[in-house]
């Protein structure tokens, strides 16, 4: 282990060289950060750019932040590595990809039960989620920052998808629990790197895909290779994940950390609002581009539900005490709400 994330630090700052060193300036610390958002997505400005702007502008200078797109220094599953072994101080990531070494993380991003928007932000600050994520990132040498809100995921495909038995031998991307859940209906899951998806389905590689939201998507292009996308949305609720090498929070003065913590905040605020405006834009937009949209029949959404829970219930909660008790916070959380959700 120790070895591997030695090479992942000498890569990641052979990379950081080559895309070049942090403008002169006076800054008391400045911090490498890599996203998932390439630059032509509305989360590399509206969030990820206007977090580390409003970090500078409320520091007066004191902390500047460097941001690099998705796999300019790392291919985007090695960011969390990347962050535990210094490479670099921050990262916008999905801990789905770490939960093979850490699996009180499995389905982290994504919740059995995804039934609004802002559930998985609202829980981490205000439900008891960031008292029982912190513990588990600190013992992996990263401070788990905080959460942005992504809006629900629909699947993209080039071939027709009119119910779960359409996924039988279908090669889809996919990863964490919604991979775990279409295996139960004779999906062939593929492992691949959000930068590999336009390619994976240009040559075929792949048949169908899913990442984020509508907004990533069209951001990406991957508009240009997809023939059809799937109603209702399958899940709510996702987040991407905020997380900071453990040193590099550590030697932070708390007025920077404060700093820090409310810039997030501000800017997932801001992202949310953006994206929501922009989506009902970019579905005119995709139909003009000639991708058709398909409905589901009643009921497949709910069967669908029902596959994720099994996988809770089956194997996610038998490997992990730790997921089960975070597990439980969320269906909590829900149940409070209101909402009619299954224990884990």
């Amino acid at each position: 282990m120790k070895t591997k994330l030695k090479s992942i630090a000498l890569s990641a700052f052979a990379a950081a060289l080559t895309f070049g060193p942090l403008q002169a300036s006076a800054a008391d610390v400045e911090w490498r950060m890599q996203t998932y958002a390439s630059t032509g997505m509305s989360e590399y400005n509206s969030l990820v750019v206007n977090f580390a702007n409003r970090v500078e502008k409320a520091s007066a200078g004191r902390m500047k932040i460097q941001v690099f797109p998705a796999g300019q220094v790392v291919a985007s599953p090695e960011v969390t590595e990347a962050v535990r072994a210094g490479a670099l101080d921050l990262g916008n990531t999905f801990l789905l990809y770490y939960a093979g070494k850490e699996p009180a993380l499995q389905g982290i991003n994504e919740w059995p039960a995804g039934l609004y928007d802002q559930q998985a932000l609202e829980w981490f600050y205000s439900g008891g989620g960031k008292e029982l994520l912190r513990p588990v990132g600190e013992r992996n040498n990263f401070y788990y920052l905080g959460v942005s809100t992504l809006l629900g995921e629909n699947i993209w495909s080039n071939k027709k998808i009119e119910s779960l038995e359409d996924f039988k031998g279908l090669k889809i991307r996919t990863a964490g629990l919604t991979a775990e859940s279409l295996s139960k209906f004779g999906a062939s899951p593929v492992s691949m790197a959000s930068e590999d998806i336009y390619t994976g389905m240009q040559r075929g590689t792949i048949d169908a895909f899913e990442f984020v939201s509508t907004p990533v998507h069209y951001g990406f292009g991957w508009h240009e290779v997809t023939k059809y996308v799937i109603n209702p949305k399958f899940t709510m609720g996702g987040s991407s994940d905020w997380i900071v090498n453990l040193d590099s929070w550590n030697a932070l003065p708390d007025d920077l950390k404060e700093i820090v913590d409310n810039s997030l905040r501000a800017a997932s605020d801001d992202f949310f609002v953006q994206s929501r405006l922009e989506e009902g834009e970019i579905v005119k937009k995709l139909e003009e581009a000639g991708v058709e949209f398909l409905t589901w029949p009643e009921g497949e959404i709910e069967k669908f539900e029902k596959a994720r829970y099994e996988v809770v219930r089956e194997k996610y909660s038998p490997n992990s005490e730790d997921f089960r008790v975070i597990q439980q916070s969320r269906m909590d959380f829900l149940t409070k709400l209101g909402y009619a959700v299954e224990a884990p």
